[in-house]
This record gives C-alpha cells, sequence and structure tokens, in this order.
C-alpha cells in the first residue's frame, strides 16, 4: 500500500516535471511579446492615458506619478511572475500568512510536548 507520502512525493515529481517545461514557454512567449515593438508603444500610450486621466480628475502630479509608477510596475515581467506565484497577494499578505503558518506550528509544537 502507498503511503501518504509516497503520493505526495510523485504528486511533486508530477508537478514539477510540468512547471519545468511549460514555465520557460511562458517565460519565452511573454518575453517575445512584451519586447515587441508595437507592443511597447502600446503600452507606453496606456501609461501616458493613465497618467493623464489621474491629472485630469484633479490628483496633483506627484501622486499621478506615484499611480502612474504603480500601475506600470503591473506590466513588469518580474511582477507578473511574482503576482503568479503569490497569488495575487502583497508582500505584506505573504508575510503574514508565513507568520501564521509559524505560530500555528510553534503551538501544535508546543502541544505535542
Amino acid at each position: 500500500m502507498v503511503d501518504d507520502h509516497e503520493m505526495d512525493a510523485e504528486k511533486l515529481k508530477e508537478v514539477m516535471s510540468v512547471i519545468s517545461t511549460e514555465i520557460p514557454k511562458l517565460l519565452d512567449a511573454l518575453n517575445k511579446q512584451l519586447s515587441n515593438p508595437e507592443s511597447a508603444k502600446k503600452m507606453g500610450e496606456v501609461v501616458a492615458q493613465f497618467y493623464k486621466q489621474m491629472i485630469d480628475s484633479g490628483m496633483g502630479p506627484k501622486e499621478a506619478y506615484a499611480l502612474t509608477e504603480k500601475f506600470m510596475s503591473s506590466f513588469s515581467l518580474g511582477g507578473m511572475i511574482g503576482k503568479v506565484f503569490a497569488g495575487g497577494k502583497t508582500k505584506d499578505d505573504i508575510d503574514e500568512m508565513v507568520e501564521e503558518r509559524i505560530k500555528e506550528r510553534i503551538r501544535k509544537k508546543m502541544s505535542d510536548d
């Protein structure tokens, strides 16, 4: 009979196999799309329009610039990958999740002893 650890190891091996073949393909396709001159032009237009809308709505230039920076970061390959692996969560969300898991393990360990 196969125990849970063996099943987990087999599932992990299968997942890692898919990741090792599919992620490079995805990154290559994404990189090609992002480095395409037409895509870059469109992205520039979208960012400029975003900034203009912030200004037109009465926001000050500093605030509009800060929001535009955040908006532009959503287009970065690193930012996209980070969001995918974080499930859309922010660094603070992830820090809180890690902290809570550590606390849970400490509580469990203390109750086991």
